[in-house]
């Protein structure tokens, strides 16, 4: 049976303010994910929101202590939960991106060929002019991809197949982790497509190149993120994915 003097005391508006809080959060989510929203609103919103959580969390702590202090059970239950929905703005970025990602160089291109990167063309018609350039930064993006001890096997993928071959095979394992191919050319090695980040849906693109060498074809890939400073490591992520997933692949049909 409900306790009616559970949420008597004032400590209530400590959680009902925190699940104010996180709906601000989950909404401007929401409306990112639906392209409803520019992101950066919706940053200052996460930024704001998070650091009121994180605060409203530390006041519960104090007040929990002081629950406990007076024997006060309707202010440790109201606090408690308080603390617990105040640490969700931290956690679920930690949980879902990966502590070791927030370390990663503050780049948002990340290609397997840092001197002759594979070029975007179906994708130039893609961006808006709010978004991320397309053109290549250069030795400043090269160095910090090089530098970088989480990039290192970022690298080429050689493969025992002629190019029109390695190119079909590569458009199969890209339509299969759920991309969605712009521009397919079997003929020149040339292949793009799009990717969502899973939790705010953030457009990606990608860029495939295959040329012939060494009796076999050499695959290299480039994916950019359309917007943000650094991608958090999702790039690299997507690149280790696509690579690991063709190798695979191409064992099978070789």
């Amino acid at each position: 049976m409900r306790d009616p003097e559970r949420f008597s005391h004032w400590s209530r508006w400590l959680l009902r303010l925190q699940w104010l809080l996180l709906a601000a959060i989950f909404f401007a989510g929401l409306a990112l994910r639906l392209e409803l929203v520019h992101f950066q609103p919706v940053f200052q919103i996460f930024k704001y929101a998070g650091l009121a959580a994180l605060g409203v969390a530390l006041v519960s702590m104090l007040v929990f202590i002081w629950g406990l202090v007076k024997r006060h059970p309707q202010s440790r239950h109201n606090t408690l939960w308080a603390v617990v929905l105040g640490l969700l703005p931290v956690a679920v970025p930690l949980l879902t991106v990966g502590k070791s990602n927030f370390d990663v160089p503050r780049i948002h291109d990340i290609s397997t060929d840092m001197k002759d990167p594979p070029q975007y063309r179906a994708a130039l018609s893609l961006r808006s002019a709010d978004d991320n350039s397309l053109e290549y930064a250069g030795e400043e993006v090269a160095k910090l991809q090089r530098e970088a001890d989480i990039y290192s096997d970022i690298m080429p993928l050689q493969l025992e197949m002629p190019v029109v071959r390695a190119t079909e095979v590569a458009a199969d394992v890209a339509e299969e982790l759920g991309w969605r191919l712009v521009a397919l050319d079997p003929q020149r090695g040339h292949l793009e497509a799009v990717d969502r980040t899973p939790l705010l849906g953030f457009s990606d693109d990608i860029v495939v190149r295959v040329r012939a060498e060494n009796g076999g074809s050499r695959v290299d890939i480039r994916s950019s993120s359309r917007v943000g400073i650094s991608d958090l490591g999702a790039n690299a992520k997507r690149i280790r994915s696509f690579l690991s997933e063709l190798q695979a692949r191409a064992a099978e049909v070789e």
